[in-house]
């Protein structure tokens, strides 16, 4: 792996290590049956655990159509030699989301889109000043969404 892609997954990691709130806009496109629509803001409580990080995430929801609901969710992010692996945690069993890889000094993308049955998710995370972007996409026969995450 060459220094410039070891120094980004260095920054990244000390960037991830320091999150301690997060907000989020969920969204479909054409063709999306789902009704995954809206925005939370919330807290991370960032810790490590056996070489690896955990966010443990909390927010309030609100849906485009104003219904507000309790969020929480637990991800494990993984440094690996030439990636960042992000894992979410759902009753304790970790579900494989991304392996992310920088493209470049500031710039993450997956190394391989995550399939969960016809759903396909992709990724790329950014390394802005005053925080990280993350945004998810996902297609399928059903879906056509998008998460964007910001952490900071």
């Amino acid at each position: 792996m060459g220094s410039a892609a070891s120094r980004a997954i260095e920054a990244l990691w000390g960037r991830l290590a320091k999150v301690s709130e997060f907000s989020f806009t969920a969204s479909n496109g054409p063709g999306s049956a789902t009704d995954w629509r809206g925005h939370a803001r919330g807290s991370v409580l960032a810790e490590r655990d056996d070489g690896h990080l955990l966010f443990r995430e909390q927010a309030l929801f609100t849906s485009s159509e104003g219904r507000k609901l309790d969020m929480q969710n637990t991800y494990r992010w993984t440094r690996l030699p030439g990636s960042l692996r992000l894992e979410h945690l759902r009753r304790s069993e970790p579900v494989l989301l991304f392996e992310l890889e920088p493209v470049t000094g500031q710039g993450f993308r997956e190394v391989q889109p995550h399939q969960c049955g016809p759903d396909t998710y992709t990724a790329e995370l950014l390394l802005r000043r005053n925080q990280l972007e993350l945004i998810w996409q996902i297609h399928g026969p059903r879906k056509n969404e998008r998460l964007h995450y910001h952490y900071w």
